[in-house]
């Protein structure tokens, strides 16, 4: 399992006083807003403060004190060490744990999922084949049978006509 989650990208500057301006991977940005620092490109940075302010974090971080600092950080990626994650319920994973596993129906091997896709209504899960073809699975607690982060195995039960097993 990775040590580090990237957890948002810098997008852009705010304001004149070094603030900068950060797009979180995060569907619950609140978890991000109470740290004490962040990794910036492997080195860490002390949050002075934190908020957010639409589908943003602003962030000022201690040595970032005006504009040009911190548009030295565009593109930047902001990590955190796992320890500093925000805790999971039973039966909640974090994807960057699940991209990589092998999927399986039963004995037959699907292939490995390669992208979590996030719909609202339901996340998608993009599994990549020997063959390189695509197998879209609706992440519904129906199909999703067994996840098994340490052994990165995903076991499903297919709903019916998702696939024509004719070709797959």
């Amino acid at each position: 399992m990775k040590e580090l989650f990237d957890i948002g990208i810098v997008t852009g500057v705010h304001g004149i006083k070094g603030d900068i301006k950060i797009f979180p991977y995060s569907n619950n940005p609140e978890n991000l807003i109470n740290q004490e620092y962040f990794l910036a490109a492997g080195v860490r940075r002390e949050i002075t403060f934190a908020r957010i302010q639409g589908k943003f974090i602003i962030v000022h971080l201690k040595g970032t004190e005006n504009r040009e600092d911190a548009e030295a950080m565009q593109n930047t990626i902001l990590s955190l060490p796992r320890e500093l994650a925000a805790p999971l319920e039973e039966g909640q994973y974090y994807m960057e744990d699940m991209i990589g596993c092998a999927v399986f129906e039963g004995e037959r091997y699907l292939g490995i999922l390669e992208d979590i896709i996030e719909t609202g209504a339901n996340d998608v899960y993009s599994v990549t084949a020997d063959d390189g073809s695509e197998l879209l699975i609706p992440a519904l607690k129906s199909v999703i049978k067994k996840v098994q982060i340490e052994s990165k195995r995903i076991d499903v039960t297919l709903p019916e006509g998702l696939v024509d097993n004719e070709y797959f």
